[in-house]
């Protein structure tokens, strides 16, 4: 780090032995521009569309060497407490929406159809993808996109859902695979975090919607589990932020920190599902619970797991393309942003990415879901971003008190200078991701899909909140909404956007929640099919429009790269336009 002067700060890092570790060179070896060489062909070969397979060949490549490593290093309780953290935090959301799902659709999809959907993208993500750690699941937005297409297909057709649904898989599949064999996942480099913070900041909202719709929908059968609903939920939320919020605090030993922030989900969930149960007038409220069926049985117990793709008139089967075309919109965006996040900026990350081959990958897991009925699983966007957080590996610093201002660090009289973690290391590996998608099999055997019937739907809408507001809190654009009410006097002398006038910060969220809010306004329509391309124009937008309406300068302190150099190398690296200046 930087002092005030400009002179070089070296942090010593003490491990759990008290091994004094020099982390000067981690940024050094986690940010290097140079990985790839100007010579071996990278920029006419790998991100073009003239050399097909040039792109998978070598997301295959540059990861194979690490394929023993991902597995070998893999053996620690911080793997353990990460496979259960990122299990509930991927499972628990999916029986929400399983539920949403299953309330909207006629009963086609349930809570087996959102494990087996889970388990399928993690099993293989888990084995055979080049960026392990993203997880793939069942999320909300597939969820939207399959009530929206029922709304259409029962409102206006009389074909059978699940076959439309397996040609939408499919042709989407299809599609897939020509996006990557033509490197064209390379386009995702243009993304930056005006974008993806506008989709995250609409993802969070969205869930948060669907918690209060829960609540909602208990009022409107009685106001006494309306009520009910509300104290359940909220309760739940509460309880949820603040064990995660434990992690940052200085409550308590780092161990005890860790073990909550571990295990918050499903403590939470445990809570106050036995909460419902107390006996007396909380049990007799009978608020809705999760509705499961048989162990491994689809929810409509007259289908199999396999869908007749023949049951489906040819003229549906093409009515079915421009259906895959915004599916395939959706995860370009999707699942390319969430493993983005994943290895964002500040995770030292120093295993090579890959994302060509991981979009192929994607199109297997998308016909496959077609053929078995389920939601088609994609990367998940604030679970990639909370596992990456859960293999983190951290370190105390010591502030030496003759290099460091004082106006940084401050020490109490006799007392040993304050100590802060510093993330120093991130577990890349395969065994969470894997494991966690195991567990979601297992867990569709009958005692647990019991365990699973007494959640309560004021549990799940207090999930949908709590997973909501997590995404909205740590948002770019409730950052600068904040920084636009608050006394510049009492603002951390390093925040950078201390450097532009307020106007120019207001101008700019304010171009955030328009693009917010189109977005918002077409997902609660009928027309919510094709958000997908709206999602997508916003990148355009940023690079021709924005560019106009801001000065680079002005760009290089409201937005940057998604990701750090190392995954965005490996699509071609960022773009001239988009490169930040130095102030």
């Amino acid at each position: 780090m930087n002092n005030l002067d400009g002179s070089n700060i070296n942090i010593s890092v003490l491990s759990s032995n008290d091994e004094v570790i020099n982390t000067s060179n981690t940024d050094q070896n986690t940010e290097n521009e140079n990985n790839i060489d100007p010579k071996d062909g990278y920029s006419s070969h790998y991100t073009s569309i003239f050399y097909p397979f040039a792109g998978m060949i070598r997301d295959v490549k540059i990861r194979l060497p690490y394929y023993l490593s991902d597995w070998k290093l893999a053996i620690s309780y911080r793997i353990f407490a990460a496979t259960i953290r990122i299990f509930f935090l991927n499972t628990i959301p999916a029986l929400a929406y399983a539920l949403d799902l299953y309330l909207r659709s006629d009963h086609y999809y349930g809570v087996n159809e959102a494990l087996l959907s889970s388990a399928l993208g993690g099993i293989v993500f888990g084995l055979l993808a080049v960026q392990p750690i993203s997880i793939v699941g069942f999320t909300g937005l597939i969820s939207l996109f399959n009530y929206t297409t029922y709304n259409i297909i029962s409102r206006y057709t009389q074909v059978p859902y699940l076959s439309f649904m397996c040609w939408v898989a499919i042709w989407a599949a299809i599609l897939h695979w020509l996006i990557a064999i033509f490197n064209m996942v390379t386009y995702v480099r243009y993304m930056t975090n005006f974008t993806a913070e506008i989709f995250g900041f609409y993802v969070g909202i969205v869930y948060i919607q669907k918690g209060i719709e829960f609540i909602l929908d208990d009022f409107r059968e009685s106001s006494t589990k309306g009520f009910m609903s509300v104290l359940v939920a909220f309760g739940f939320f509460f309880s949820y932020w603040i064990l995660t919020h434990i992690g940052q605090s200085s409550y308590f030993t780092r161990s005890i920190r860790d073990f909550l922030v571990d295990y918050a989900m499903i403590i939470s969930v445990i809570f106050w599902s036995g909460f419902t149960f107390i006996p007396g007038h909380l049990r007799s409220t009978n608020i809705e619970r999760l509705s499961v069926t048989s162990a491994y049985k689809p929810t409509i117990s007259s289908r199999s797991w396999f869908i007749n793709p023949s049951n489906l008139d040819v003229k549906y089967v093409f009515i079915a393309l421009p259906f895959s075309l915004l599916v395939t919109a959706l995860f370009y965006f999707d699942h390319n942003v969430s493993s983005l996040t994943a290895q964002a900026k500040h995770y030292p990350l120093r295993k090579p990415a890959g994302f060509h081959w991981d979009f192929f990958l994607l199109g297997w897991t998308t016909i496959i879901a077609g053929f078995l009925g389920l939601p088609y699983p994609n990367a998940l966007v604030p679970q990639c971003a909370m596992h990456t957080d859960a293999l983190g590996r951290w370190k105390i610093t010591e502030s030496v008190e003759n290099q460091v201002p004082t106006a940084v660090i401050t020490t109490h009289k006799s007392r040993r200078p304050v100590q802060e973690y510093v993330l120093v290391k991130i577990k890349e590996q395969r065994l969470t991701n894997t494991c966690q998608s195991l567990l979601c099999l297992i867990t569709m055997t009958g005692p647990f899909l019991k365990c699973y019937s007494l959640i309560s739907r004021a549990v799940l809408a207090g999930v949908f909140i709590g997973i909501g507001w997590g995404s909205v809190e740590v948002n770019a654009i409730t950052h600068q909404l904040l920084h636009l009410i608050r006394d510049p006097n009492h603002m951390k002398f390093d925040d950078s956007l201390l450097r532009l006038s307020r106007k120019r910060i207001f101008m700019y969220t304010l171009t955030m929640l328009i693009g917010f809010a189109i977005l918002f306004a077409i997902s609660q329509t009928i027309a919510a099919i094709g958000f997908p391309i709206l999602v997508l124009l916003l990148i355009p937008f940023r690079i021709i429009i924005l560019t106009k309406w801001f000065t680079q300068e002005e760009l290089t302190i409201l937005d940057s790269p998604v990701a750090s150099s190392l995954p965005l190398d490996s699509i071609g690296g960022l773009p001239e336009i988009l490169k930040p200046i130095n102030l």
